[in-house]
């Protein structure tokens, strides 16, 4: 599992951020796009330039229907071409509104006016105080651009790795088999990135890997407002109402944070495992079979060479020896987000249909 914040780092980033964030609702008439130095800036907000985050690039790209292609290079070559786009095609509805995430003097956000941001301090504020009456250890957490992350173990819950597993495609450490670990993930966008996530994970002591069970091992919970962007109705409710509906909605991410520790979900992850333990990789092409699973998952292409040496080094040719190696890559990862996508790759590969697993099983060149 690859490491970021710790706990008390990221109560204190949040806590900051919740001091220096800033929301505005502004009619697209009144902003302007500024070029500057390979960018532009976003004018008439607060009375003050703001620069834009590559993510809220991308929203207002596609919110104006400028192709992001052809977005980025004006952005890199032509930025005052860039701003006149912009410009053209904000004033074009100059009375039609939207929501404005600033931080740290920075457009973060470029949203709906009716979009209701499940805020990061919010959920912290919640799970936090369920998971340490349940003796959980967070593990790991992070802040990226985009999302928050915290990941935690659950001690209590846990399990010898079966025999047979014991290396889990990675050289092994002393004479313990090492233990499988119920785990969790929660993840959670308050600027449009997606939806808050809880998804129940096992974790590997051995070689300290975190698999993302997928939904065959695990139920994977999605939790967040039907429609973040809220309906036309929700304008006429009262602020009473709104608040009501707030409490429901933590409430309920309260009840699935502690539905995610079911000792019989942990089981299945667990049978699951085994039996992915059972089918081996039956190609002699092992680059064939990482390029194939590469392909199929989506991965970034850079990915191949450190899950073929893992996999290669660790020996253990089976599906379960493919899952570990993707997450062994994770933790060498540069990238939060990056390694959080391959935690999930792994929990993916484990439940492949068998059809899909012998497909990828017997790839050649």
């Amino acid at each position: 599992m690859k490491t970021g914040l710790s706990l008390t780092q990221l109560a204190a980033e949040l806590e900051r951020q919740t001091a220096s964030r800033r929301d505005y609702i502004a009619p697209q008439g009144k902003l302007q796009a500024v070029p500057v130095e390979a960018d532009i800036q976003i004018d008439g907000i607060n009375g003050q330039p703001f620069a834009i985050t590559p993510y809220a690039h991308g929203q207002l790209s596609q919110h104006l229907a400028i192709p992001k292609a052809y977005y980025d290079r004006m952005k890199a070559e032509k930025p005052e071409l860039l701003a006149a786009n912009v410009n053209t095609w904000l004033h074009a509805d100059s009375d039609n509104k939207r929501m404005v995430r600033a931080l740290d003097g920075k457009v973060r956000a470029f949203l709906s006016p009716k979009y209701r941001p499940l805020d990061n301090f919010d959920l912290a504020s919640t799970i936090l105080p369920v998971l340490m009456s349940r003796k959980v250890e967070i593990m790991s957490a992070d802040l990226t651009e985009t999302r928050m992350y915290i990941k935690a173990v659950l001690p209590e819950l846990s399990d010898e790795l079966p025999a047979g597993l014991a290396y889990g495609g990675h050289n092994r450490i002393g004479t313990d088999r090492g233990h499988l670990v119920s785990a969790i993930v929660i993840s959670n966008s308050d600027i449009g990135a997606g939806t808050l996530r809880v998804e129940p994970s096992v974790f590997t002591t051995h070689c300290t890997n975190l698999a993302i069970m997928f939904e065959a091992a695990m139920k994977k919970y999605h939790i967040g407002r039907a429609g973040q962007a809220d309906t036309e109705s929700y304008e006429v409710f009262s602020d009473v109402t709104r608040q009501a509906d707030d409490r429901a909605f933590w409430l309920k991410v309260k009840d699935v944070t502690m539905a995610a520790f079911r000792e019989d979900l942990f089981r299945k992850a667990i049978d699951s495992i085994k039996a992915a333990g059972d089918r081996p990789i039956k190609s002699d092409d092992l680059a064939a079979v990482v390029d194939s699973v590469v392909e199929v998952l989506a991965l970034p292409p850079a990915s191949n060479s450190g899950i073929l040496k893992h996999l290669a080094a660790g020996g253990d040719l089976t599906q379960w020896g493919l899952s570990s190696a993707i997450t062994r890559v994770a933790n060498d990862a540069d990238d939060y987000e990056y390694a959080t996508v391959l935690e999930r790759a792994g929990g993916r590969v484990l439940a492949l249909p068998a059809a899909d697993w012998s497909k990828l099983a017997t790839a050649a060149a």
